[in-house]
């Protein structure tokens, strides 16, 4: 069967439903991801799911469409819960409550390593931005509290827009890694030596590729994506 599952945006939550594709794929289904296509290129580091576009679903033909994302029409529901994100997006589903929610990349090693960037692996990398964050810190706030913490030179890692306003805060370019596409991203942050990142997209990474990383709290216990790798951090103790 052919299955569509609706995720259409949010890095980190797009790659936090790869379980479940995962899962249904080893059913012997032909699984996708619908989403926008600034997130298609994540799917070139993993071989059971391909990329959707929400214009092209009728022509598809799937035989099972799974709604999975929260908002805008689950928000209110899933803040009511009370559950954090992985439980309750599984729980949407009884047959996906009791999948290991960790996400894998079976393509990582075929993806870029640090070296291709012109960085060695005796880095700390600092991810210090994004996009759906209700609690915001500056990058130099967050650069003070990893300084306490790694022992590697920091690097930070950015986006093309969020790489602009580094430079703008005169943050030397030598000190910036920009992935040219988010298939990259898990290889990179597995093989840094050290990682320190807020609740993003990178954080959900980390969890599924490293066995530590320093990581800050969102300060909504609901929004944290804790794993079991994670140190937390708080900014400015």
């Amino acid at each position: 069967m052919r299955i569509c599952i609706v995720y259409h945006q949010r890095l980190g939550d797009i790659i936090r439903v790869l379980p479940i594709a995962r899962h249904l794929a080893g059913q012997g289904h032909s699984v996708y991801v619908e989403c926008l296509a600034q997130y298609w290129g994540l799917f070139s580091c993993v071989s059971y799911v391909r990329p959707s576009d929400p214009k092209q679903r009728d022509k598809m033909r799937f035989g099972r469409v799974l709604e999975l994302e929260i908002w805008p029409h689950r928000y209110d529901e899933y803040r009511a819960s009370g559950k954090p994100w992985g439980d309750f997006v599984f729980g949407l589903f009884p047959e996906f409550a009791q999948l290991n929610q960790r996400p894998e990349f079976d393509l990582i090693d075929e993806q870029p390593p640090l070296e291709d960037y012109g960085f060695s692996r005796e880095i700390c990398l600092l991810a210090p931005f994004g996009y759906s964050q209700g609690k915001q810190y500056h990058a130099g706030a967050l650069m003070e509290a990893c300084r306490r913490v790694a022992k590697r030179p920091i690097v930070f890692l950015a986006d093309e827009a969020q790489e602009a306003k580094l430079l703008t805060w005169r943050v030397p370019q030598a000190m910036i890694l920009r992935a040219k596409s988010p298939a990259h991203l898990p290889r990179i942050i597995r093989d840094a030596e050290e990682m320190f990142t807020i609740n993003s997209s990178p954080c959900i990474i980390a969890g599924a590729v490293r066995k530590e990383f320093w990581h800050v709290s969102s300060g909504v216990a609901q929004d944290d994506a804790f794993s079991p790798a994670s140190r937390v951090v708080t900014v400015g103790d």
